[in-house]
Order: C-alpha cells, then sequence, then structure tokens
C-alpha cells in the first residue's frame, strides 16, 4: 500500500520512510502540503501521514482541501505534530484527519495507527462494494421487470406474425394445388385448340405470355422461400425475448438445477450485438450434468467476462468458450486474443473498483462482481495473461446441492 508522508523535517521525513519501508508499506515522501495535494492529483493514495506545521500549506490546510476534493476513494489522515494539547487534537480531527499522533513517538505505535487506517479504509471499501451490490441487484430486478414487459408487448404481435405465417403456408399450398389444376386445364385446351374460338385462344396465349413474363416457376419457389424465412426470422425475435427474460428475470434467486451450456447460450443471445463486430465466438461444449446454481447470477459472470474480452480485442479477434464435466464438478474456460493484461494488473484483477479502463469507462466492479458470485457458489476462478496475445479466465464450479451456499 502506497503511503504519502509530507513532513518538512528531513529526519523526521527519513525515519518515517525507513519504518514503512520495513513494514512493507510503499512511502512517498514530500516536504509540504503543496507537494501532497500535487501527488494526490496524480495518483491513487489511500493513506497520508502529514506534520501539522509545513511551510507553504500546512496539515490542517492539507486535510480540509483532501475533504472537500471530490476524490474517487477515501483517503485516511493521520496528522503528526509536536502539539499535544486534547484542544489541538479536536481542530485536526475537525479539519478532517482521522488520526493524532504527538511526537516523540514509537514504531510499534506508528505501525499499530497504521494497521487501524487499513482496517477504516476496508471498511469504507467494503461498505462502497456492498452498495453498488445493491444497486446492481436493483438495477438487475428493474430491467427483469422491463424485459418481462418488453416481452409481453413483442410476444403477441410476434404471436400474430407466426399464426399468419403458417396460415399464409397452408393458403399457398392451396393456391399451389389450383394452379397445378390450372395449368392442367390450359394444356388440355391447348391440345384442341382448332376447335376453341379466338377470343378463347387469344386469352390462353395471353395467360402464357404473362407467365413467362413474371417467371412463374421462380415466384413459386420464391414465395415459399420467403414465408420460410419469414417464419425463422419470427422464431428468431421469440428465442431473444426469450432469452433475456431468463437472463434478467425479476426477483429470481432461488438455488437451481441448470445446464451451464443453456446458460452461456443464453447470454450469448443478449449480448450478441455487443460483440459480433468484435469477434467470432467459437463454442466448444461438452456433456455436462445439471449445477445446483444460481442461473441468473452465473449469467451475469460469463457477461462480464465476455464483454471484457470484445473490448480488448481492437479491430477483429476470437474469443473462444469451453466446457467440460470434471469430477462432481464443471469447467468453463473463456479465452480471447485481445491486447491481454500487464502482469503487474493480475493480481489487482478481482479487487474491487480496479480498472485499466478511462474514466467513465468502467466502474472496476465487473470482476469483482464475478469473482464474487463464483465464490459464493463454492467455486474457484482464475485469470492467465499475455500482453499482446490474451487473457484466459477459467471457472470451476462444484455441481451438487450439498456442495453449494445458501447464502
Amino acid at each position: 500500500m502506497k503511503i504519502l508522508v509530507a513532513d518538512d523535517d528531513e529526519s523526521s521525513r527519513s525515519f518515517m520512510e525507513t519504518i514503512l519501508k520495513k513494514a512493507g508499506y510503499l512511502p512517498i515522501i514530500v516536504q509540504n502540503g503543496v507537494e501532497a495535494w500535487e501527488i494526490l492529483n496524480k495518483q491513487p493514495v489511500r493513506m497520508v501521514i502529514t506534520d501539522w506545521v509545513m511551510p507553504q500549506m500546512d496539515g490542517l490546510e492539507l486535510c480540509r482541501k483532501i475533504r472537500e476534493a471530490a476524490l474517487k476513494n477515501y483517503v485516511y489522515i493521520m496528522l503528526l505534530t509536536a502539539k499535544g494539547h486534547s484542544s489541538d487534537a479536536v481542530k485536526g480531527l475537525e479539519a478532517g484527519a482521522d488520526d493524532f499522533i504527538t511526537k516523540p513517538f514509537s514504531p510499534s505505535e506508528l505501525l499499530a495507527r497504521l494497521r487501524s487506517g487499513k482496517r477504516i479504509i476496508q471498511l469504507e471499501d467494503d461498505h462502497k462494494n456492498a452498495n453498488f451490490q445493491l444497486l446492481q441487484s436493483e438495477k438487475m430486478a428493474s430491467i427483469g421487470q422491463l424485459a418481462a414487459g418488453v416481452a409481453h408487448e413483442i410476444n403477441n404481435p410476434t404471436g400474430f406474425v407466426s399464426s399468419n405465417l403458417k396460415t399464409l403456408t397452408e393458403y399457398n399450398r392451396d393456391l399451389f394445388k389450383l394452379y397445378g389444376l390450372y395449368q392442367s386445364l390450359i394444356a388440355e385446351l391447348q391440345n384442341n385448340s382448332q376447335t376453341l374460338p379466338k377470343p378463347v385462344l387469344d386469352l390462353l396465349n395471353s395467360v402464357k405470355n404473362f407467365e413467362a413474363e413474371i417467371d412463374i416457376d421462380y415466384l413459386r419457389t420464391d414465395i415459399i422461400d420467403l414465408v420460410k424465412d419469414c417464419g425463422e426470422g419470427a422464431e428468431r425475435i421469440k428465442k431473444i425475448v426469450i432469452d433475456l427474460k431468463d437472463f434478467a428475470h425479476p426477483g429470481e434467486d432461488k438455488l437451481k438445477p441448470a445446464n451451464i451450456n443453456d446458460g452461456i447460450e443464453s447470454t450469448l443471445n443478449v449480448i450478441s450485438n455487443e460483440i459480433k463486430y468484435k469477434a467470432t465466438v467459437h463454442k466448444n461444449f461438452g456433456e455436462l450434468p445439471t449445477v445446483q446454481c444460481y442461473p441468473q447470477q452465473l449469467n451475469q459472470v460469463f457477461l462480464n467476462i465476455i464483454v471484457n474480452a470484445a473490448q480488448a480485442i481492437e479491430t477483429k479477434g476470437d474469443i473462444t468458450i469451453s466446457t467440460r464435466s470434471l469430477e462432481k464438478q464443471v469447467e468453463i474456460v473463456i479465452e480471447d486474443n485481445g491486447s491481454g493484461i500487464p502482469p503487474e494488473n493480475l493480481a489487482r484483477i478481482f479487487d474491487p473498483f480496479f480498472t485499466t479502463k478511462a474514466v467513465g469507462k468502467g466502474t472496476g466492479l465487473g470482476m469483482n462482481v464475478a469473482y464474487n458470485i463464483i465464490q459464493k457458489h463454492k467455486g474457484t476462478i482464475r485469470v492467465e495473461s499475455e500482453l499482446g496475445k490474451g487473457t484466459r479466465f477459467t471457472i470451476v464450479i462444484p455441481t451438487q446441492e450439498d456442495e453449494q451456499s445458501n447464502e
């Protein structure tokens, strides 16, 4: 963890730098509040140790600026001073400091107070993550309700179209049969054309000429194909709506048996527009047993990983999804040939609020949500990546109900 130290006394700075490095921290040492404030605006720092009395900007002013700023994460501030009166402590705390330590102090006291600060930061992160999870749950419930409404509105006209296309297919069959009889009648009349009056012969010739003009044989074949294509399109709409309902069903959070392959297929249908221009999806699905799980939650995991994979591909690439059955477990592997993840970021990929995307492009919680869902299922998720070659996520989930969490 990085700790920003602001102190105008050289010996004090050196003393704290030695203590922090030995304890495994990464100290950033500056001489005053102005330099500290510049650092805070350039890089994320979660803990600050600042002296009270410093030139240019003192510790109290630095505390106030930090608290007034719209920083992304909470910054824990420890105010360091030789002042020991209780009124001084009150001033420091009112300025925004979280802790107050008087000089001289022992290394053990400083480290103990830092550990306390880390616990507070962790609580703050847990609280922020819990709020996000709640917001996500509410959002998914809203999406589910919206999907149910949209499905109802789309299913009705789609049902009319499907039903009418089936009826039209039957009508065409009858019309083509009648047309066959007409052709037989025309052929018979033409065989006896010498006995027919001229107006009838002219009409027969007009019919034959018009059949040739419109290419009647092609029309008969194409009508059948057009009606068939329309029927397939209506079934496609129906399947998309069903998958959308299944993906985000309102209030659906029950442990139940599910087929992982079906869940992946459903997720791919929902996000097809997100990935079809970026990647070709290859599916190597093995035969899997049913898994006792929370299907909608697992679909969220698949969605997060697949969408991230597509976003990691700069032009056009490949995403390969493989599944197989292990002993009392199923394994899901999702890999891409995108840009890959830098080695220094791999260890943090599942941390809450960690993201490599530009500001406003991601919350940094997609992978953390995926990790927590897999943990809830008593499973494992691991990531392997190489810059310029791609990334692979491997998920293993137990199949048995008694191995699942009932949280």
